[in-house]
């Protein structure tokens, strides 16, 4: 495990927002040492209408922002390590990592 997230309750469905930490045994939230990014998940299903043409792929967005400039990780790596964060932790998720897009956000 190499991302764990605390997760910020909202009203919206399909929509899924995480602040992101480097794993640790303990987390502390005032600690920017861990801390690598805010990650808003948007998954997009697929219309009934088009299921019907074989489109059976839900797609995702990650929108990565607020992401910590002291961290040692190349940007390649992170958006692998928030793919597999997304696939392992969000509930009845059921996407393949192909159907991720990962966006980085400029920073506030």
């Amino acid at each position: 495990m190499d991302f764990i997230g605390v997760e910020e309750i909202q009203p919206y469905e399909n929509i899924y927002e995480y602040k992101i930490f480097k794993y640790d045994d303990v987390i502390e939230l005032g600690n920017n040492k861990n801390f690598i990014c805010d990650l808003k998940f948007i998954k997009l299903n697929i219309n009934p209408l088009y299921k019907e043409k074989e489109i059976e792929e839900s797609v995702g967005y990650a929108i990565i922002e607020n992401l910590n400039k002291n961290v040692d990780i190349t940007l390649e790596d992170i958006e692998k390590k928030i793919k597999k964060f997304i696939i392992r932790e969000i509930p009845l998720i059921n996407i393949n990592e192909k159907s991720i897009n990962v966006i980085f956000g400029l920073n506030k």
